[in-house]
């Protein structure tokens, strides 16, 4: 069994921060879960571009305002999609690697999965993905 408190991970290695959020990573690749598990905030008054092609994604807000925009066609010249509101209930994921710029009116507060679970340190690369990483 495992059993870990916010406070521990927010100490720790597994906090990584980035401009526009800060992630705790509550179980890792280590874990042997088959998942990885995270809070993440995205800082108010933000725009990040995510496009974990990598890895899946399912993530349930439970605080905060926001939105996300799906983003189509190429990766040179994409075409937006129409923003989608995220409020304190809205769960979505990205089960087709899903390329979207995600925006936050108010502090975001996300719970995240990712498969395959993530090592823990990784940040956006320029294209908006964690990095493939051999298991």
């Amino acid at each position: 069994m495992i059993i870990r408190h916010f406070d521990e991970i927010a100490a720790s290695s597994q906090a990584v921060h980035a401009d526009n959020w800060s992630s705790f990573r509550l179980l890792t690749r280590k874990d042997g879960m088959g998942f990885s598990l995270h809070e993440t905030w995205i800082h108010p008054g933000t725009e990040t571009h995510i496009w974990y092609k990598n890895h899946l994604e399912a993530v349930y807000c439970i605080e905060g305002e926001g939105e996300i925009q799906p983003l189509h066609g190429s990766e040179d010249a994409p075409t937006p999609g129409e923003p989608i509101a995220i409020q304190p209930g809205t769960m979505y994921a990205l089960d087709k690697h899903d390329r979207h710029l995600l925006r936050a009116t108010t502090r975001l507060r996300l719970i995240c999965v990712f498969d395959p679970p993530l090592r823990g340190d990784e940040v956006h690369g320029p294209d908006g993905a964690y990095p493939a990483d051999p298991e």
